[in-house]
C-alpha cells in the first residue's frame, strides 16, 4: 500500500559510495540553456537575471572527479536544423524558429567552463532521456559504474527524463540540489520533489563529498 511504502522508503538516507563504481553525469550546460541570446530563453521567455549559479558547484564536482581519476561523462543535446530527428519536439515548440541547440551552432555548444577536459568522456543525444538512441548505458557498464551523480539543466526536463531512466535500469542516482536548474524556481522545486520519490536522493552538494569518506 501507499502508507507501508511511506514507511519503508529509505529516500532521505545516504549511502557511502565506491569511487570506482561512481559517475557524475553533467547534462545539456549548453550556450541555448542559459544564455540572454540563447534558443531557450527566447522561445520560452526565461529570466536568467533570477537564475541561481550550478555553473560554480559544479565546476568543483569536475574538479574532483577528475583529481581521483573518477569517470565524468558530458551531456549534450543536438539537432539537425530540420528537426527530422525528433518531429514531434518541433510541432510541440517553436525550435526551428529559434534554431534551438541545432547541429554545429553556438546554441549547441557546452558553456566553456565546463568543456569537456581530457580524459573525460562525451555522448550527444537528442532526445530529453540521454539513455535514448545513445551508447551512455554501454559505456556505463563497461566502466562498472552503479552509483551516478547528475547535475545540469533542467530539473524537470531532461535531468528528470535522464534520471528516471537510469532508475528504471537499476542505477543508484544522487541529485545534488544546488547542481541543477530549471526555467524558474517553481518548476526546479516540482522537479526536486518528483526526483525524490523513489528516482534518486536530493540532497545538499556537500552531502556528495561525505558519502565518499
Amino acid at each position: 500500500s501507499i502508507i507501508s511504502f511511506h514507511q519503508t522508503y529509505k529516500g532521505e538516507m545516504s549511502y557511502m559510495l565506491n569511487k570506482k563504481e561512481t559517475a557524475l553525469l553533467v547534462i545539456d550546460m549548453q550556450y541555448g540553456g542559459g544564455a540572454p541570446d540563447g534558443s531557450l530563453v527566447k522561445m520560452l521567455n526565461v529570466d536568467v537575471t533570477k537564475q541561481e549559479d550550478i555553473v560554480t558547484p559544479i565546476i568543483k564536482l569536475k574538479d574532483y572527479f577528475n583529481e581521483n581519476g573518477m569517470l565524468v561523462v558530458n551531456i549534450k543535446t543536438e539537432y539537425e536544423e530540420d528537426f527530422s530527428d525528433w518531429k514531434m519536439l518541433a510541432e510541440r515548440f517553436e525550435v526551428k524558429k529559434y534554431k534551438h541547440f541545432v547541429k554545429g551552432s553556438l546554441d549547441a555548444e557546452i558553456i566553456p567552463p565546463l568543456a569537456p577536459r581530457e580524459g573525460e568522456e562525451l555522448v550527444i543525444k537528442h532526445r530529453w532521456n540521454a539513455f535514448f538512441n545513445t551508447n551512455l548505458d554501454e559505456l556505463l557498464k563497461s566502466k562498472n559504474i552503479k552509483n551516478l551523480i547528475l547535475v545540469g539543466a533542467a530539473t524537470d526536463v531532461c535531468v528528470f527524463e535522464t534520471c528516471s531512466y537510469a532508475f528504471s535500469l537499476n542505477y543508484n542516482c544522487i541529485v545534488p540540489i544546488e547542481t541543477t536548474a530549471s526555467f524558474n524556481a517553481e518548476r526546479k522545486q516540482m522537479g526536486l520533489k518528483m526526483l525524490k520519490f523513489g528516482r534518486a536522493q536530493v540532497v545538499n552538494v556537500e552531502e556528495v563529498y561525505k558519502m565518499f569518506e
